[in-house]
């Protein structure tokens, strides 16, 4: 189990770095699920794009209309 956990873990931090190396332009969430091949818009949210803008590695280009049917993101240099 802890090695399964450990693997988990790895995982979303090669997903967030491949992210952020793919978010050199802005890019749209479904640009964004499409390129990594997810369906689930929601679940990659909450465990990629919201852990990426809460540690700042990401950022919104319309911060506020966080909804927004345009919002992208980009990586913060």
């Amino acid at each position: 189990h802890q090695d399964n956990h450990q693997d988990n873990h790895q995982d979303r931090n090669v997903t967030s770095q491949k992210v952020t190396e793919f978010c050199t332009e802005p890019k749209s969430i479904k640009e964004i699920i499409e390129f990594f091949g997810y369906k689930d818009r929601r679940s990659f949210n909450l465990r990629y794009i919201k852990p990426l803008l809460d540690e700042g590695k990401l950022k919104m280009t319309i911060p506020e209309k966080p909804r927004s049917r345009n919002q992208k993101y980009i990586t913060v240099k």
